[in-house]
């Protein structure tokens, strides 16, 4: 009963406070980007443009984009005959954002990982690989876009 009427102040408060989310209302459309540059393998550039959706706009003003992807796959756990049951996929964007002078804005790397078990069926270990990819691009995409919104919200 006690915890339910603190968390009930504690909601009131921070509904009274007049607290709003910085990029509530941010729209990516709206984004000023001169120039957006992917590199790295084929198929994870092609999912990271798909994710992240934001098109170029011919004003010498807007920010250039460099993302590039990589992937690296590690043993993680072996049996008692030395034989791999679990893998590392490891996926990484590297991120440099420039202004139209170009001044570094923004130069990060964010990556994200998964361990992944191995069978003796080839096909359906790719497609678990296939599938953990799109997974990990996607949150990837969604923490560049963040980042984004932040750089373009202190730009304005």
């Amino acid at each position: 009963m006690n915890k339910k009427i603190i968390l009930s102040l504690v909601f009131i408060l921070l509904i009274g406070c007049g607290f709003t989310p910085m990029l509530k209302d941010f729209d990516l459309s709206t984004m000023n980007v001169q120039k957006i540059n992917y590199s790295g393998k084929n198929e994870l550039t092609y999912l990271l443009r798909t994710y992240i959706n934001l098109e170029e706009k011919e004003n010498p003003k807007g920010m250039i984009v460099n993302l590039k992807v990589s992937e690296s796959i590690s043993a993680s756990t072996k049996n008692a005959s030395g034989i791999i049951v679990e893998e590392d996929l490891t996926l990484s964007v590297k991120i440099k954002i420039l202004d139209s002078e170009k001044r570094i804005l923004l130069n990060d790397v964010v990556s994200n990982s998964r361990r992944i078990a191995v069978t003796s069926s080839l096909s359906s270990d790719e497609e678990n690989k296939r599938n953990e990819r799109k997974n990990l691009l996607q949150n990837l995409s969604q923490k560049i876009k963040f980042k984004l919104q932040l750089i373009a919200k202190r730009q304005q």
